[in-house]
């Protein structure tokens, strides 16, 4: 059954579209149909204790996640097997090779991601960033629905961005555009997983929170509810005290989003989106974050019409909706390059 014709409703078969969201701790796989509505979801851990820390093939990962699909279409009732697959990879992906180059959180260079998968599924697999497609999910069906030029950033981990321009996505010249990590920060000295010192990543993230938190513990000559813990305070518990009026946790928060809207800041006086979108776990922490950014790019941007500051909507949603309509596109765009 083609694709053409699931979408048309000539026939009444049951195909899986699999959109999967591959994060450095968990993956989420989706069951859809072929008008997108979800029919099943569930998360597994994407490291396992035996994978080897560097690798250019992560095969039994491969094999789990091949697994993983085919139970979850399964028990979505998907008695027709697999149509088509759209992938979301962390770090720096060629879409067009369908290669995980560099995810460095996950010891993966050089990885031939999309042959690999086809291969185990025996279905057409596309990949691309992760954010690119957490952003496309958040345009089509969430808090960018409606705008054309978007900037959408994932705080949680780590930090990354994705460009939309005049609705279409800004890759770069090597697949690398929204790297926005490893931008510094004047006078920070946190030390980033990359190995510099003053990354915003090194701020910006659950990790430089949960280190700022720590390190305002460990200060005798500050007060604050976070040192009851009895662990390193996770973002989690900074977001929790900031809520119950910890000014300490709080101006931690405030900090994070100054340094964020600092640099976005540049990037909306060069692209002049019609909004921002953040998400990501420490996006939950809404108005303690996007708060200061909105007040840090009001303050200084010039024009009259300022982007809006919004939260995404989707969730983890937004990757799964993303990777399968990613991957329809590239399936109707080879569709059409084969008919002409």
């Amino acid at each position: 059954m083609t694709d053409a014709a699931a979408e048309a409703g000539s026939v009444a078969l049951k195909q899986a579209y699999v959109g999967v969201d591959i994060g450095g701790t968990n993956t989420v796989i989706g069951i859809f149909d072929h008008s997108r509505q979800l029919l099943k979801k569930k998360s597994i851990p994407t490291l396992l204790p035996h994978l080897p820390k560097s690798t250019d093939l992560p095969a039994t990962f491969f094999d789990l996640l091949r697994d993983e699909i085919f139970l979850l279409a399964q028990e979505a009732d998907c008695s027709d097997g697999l149509a088509l697959c759209g992938m979301g990879v962390p770090g720096i992906v060629d879409p067009v090779r369908g290669r995980a180059e560099a995810a460095s959180n996950l010891g993966w260079f050089g990885v031939p991601f999309a042959e690999q998968m086809s291969s185990r599924l025996g279905v057409s697999v596309c990949i691309d960033n992760d954010v690119r497609i957490y952003a496309l999910g958040e345009v089509i069906a969430g808090a960018g629905h409606g705008y054309r030029n978007v900037l959408c950033l994932t705080v949680g981990t780590g930090i990354a961005a994705a460009i939309f321009a005049d609705g279409r996505i800004v890759m770069g010249g090597d697949y690398f555009a929204g790297e926005i990590g490893h931008d510094p920060v004047d006078g920070a000295v946190g030390v980033c997983i990359c190995g510099r010192q003053g990354c915003v990543e090194s701020i910006v993230s659950a990790k430089g929170i949960s280190r700022m938190a720590r390190e305002a513990v460990e200060r005798d000559d500050v007060s604050t509810s976070l040192r009851s813990l009895n662990q390193v305070p996770t973002a989690f518990d900074v977001y929790t005290a900031a809520t119950e009026g910890d000014v300490v946790a709080q101006g931690i928060f405030r900090y994070v989003g100054e340094v964020l809207g600092s640099k976005l800041l540049t990037a909306v006086c060069l692209l002049n989106p019609d909004a921002v979108i953040i998400g990501g776990g420490v996006a939950e922490a809404g108005e303690l974050l996007l708060g200061p950014i909105r007040d840090k790019i009001d303050e200084r941007y010039v024009n009259a019409k300022k982007p809006a500051i919004l939260k995404a909507k989707l969730g983890d949603s937004a990757g799964l909706i993303g990777a399968v309509s990613f991957a329809q596109q590239h399936y109707r765009a080879e569709r059409k390059e084969c008919e002409t």
